[in-house]
């Protein structure tokens, strides 16, 4: 490839077995054709550098960077960063896949917003057979997304698309890297996510983010704390709360969240945040599925924005990836 591509997909790769062909091939399929595609092999062990190595043998812009000792993925994805060339660096993981449309659809949102930093995408949660098991939800615009960032990350880190040059990884995180990195991208401009779906997250229980829990909510303690202290100047007050938002809300726990929930939300005064409250309020109907809690979580959310309520709702049931 020669010039400077608009887009670099950047991979880490260790071990991603079976599921690796897919995640490659739905990047190749993309309409949009401007990009290289940076993989970073940390060492794997399984064969799949040598898969990397056959779709590199047949599209050229394929570049393997190979690693002779495992380094981590944090390390990993400051390689690449460091080796891509592309205007704009677009996040893809082993084992997820990218739907049609999605890096035309974000070039397109960054080509509209000059102080546009970051733009992820809406995705599925698909099991390892590739059937659709979820969904994931995040908030649409600047306002709200700002306000999530103090709640849970509100990015789809394998679905994300941000301006190269703006930062690095912190590779003190090893699993919630990209939650710190884009709580200082925020710091440089306009933050948004497309409504569309556009990538299906893999749901792998040996994965790195579900076999270190422990480690895994340290990491998440630690940025929550460094958000809240940045924004309000003080720790946040009730960090267990916060865990259990992260965790998915027991009925429990329900009205103590909630009541926090609000009064922080009176302290707010950065912009229009109906449809991220109503984002959490689906969040935490999920994790109630089936119980009368759930109902009224939905409710929720629906008084909170009843358009993005009713469109979240009809996909589940359409569920056009099943």
């Amino acid at each position: 490839m020669s010039g400077r591509p608009a887009i670099s997909v950047l991979m880490t790769v260790y071990n991603a077995g079976r599921h690796l062909g897919p995640a490659v091939e739905s990047i190749l399929a993309q309409g949009f054709r401007d990009f290289e595609f940076v993989a970073v092999d940390d060492a794997s062990t399984d064969g799949s550098l040598g898969v990397l190595k056959e779709f590199a043998a047949r599209d050229s812009r394929i570049r393997i960077i190979e690693n002779g000792a495992n380094k981590g993925q944090t390390a990993c994805l400051n390689q690449g960063l460091r080796e891509a060339r592309g205007r704009w660096i677009a996040r893809q993981d082993a084992d997820d896949i990218s739907l049609p449309g999605r890096l035309a659809a974000q070039w397109e949102a960054a080509g509209s917003c000059p102080d546009l930093v970051l733009v992820g995408v809406n995705g599925w949660i698909i099991d390892e057979a590739g059937a659709v098991a979820g969904m994931i939800h995040v908030p649409l615009h600047d306002a709200g997304i700002r306000w999530g960032m103090a709640w849970r990350n509100p990015f789809i880190h394998t679905g994300v698309m941000f301006r190269a040059g703006d930062g690095f990884y912190d590779e003190g995180f090893r699993i919630c890297q990209d939650w710190d990195f884009w709580s200082r991208l925020a710091e440089r401009g306009r933050m948004a996510n497309l409504r569309q779906r556009l990538v299906a997250y893999r749901l792998v229980e040996k994965s790195l983010s579900h076999s270190t829990g422990d480690r895994t909510e340290r990491e998440c303690a630690e940025i929550t704390a460094g958000i809240w202290r940045s924004r309000y100047g003080q720790p946040p007050p009730n960090p267990e709360m916060l865990a259990a938002f992260r965790r998915g809300l027991k009925a429990s726990e329900r009205g103590g969240f909630w009541r926090f929930y609000s009064e922080m939300r009176s302290r707010w005064s950065r912009g229009d945040i109906r449809q991220a409250a109503a984002v959490h309020r689906m969040q935490a109907a999920g994790a109630m599925a089936g119980s009368t809690d759930c109902f009224w979580e939905l409710a929720a959310a629906f008084r909170e924005d009843p358009v993005w309520t009713c469109q979240v709702l009809c996909e589940r049931f359409l569920a056009p990836l099943d």
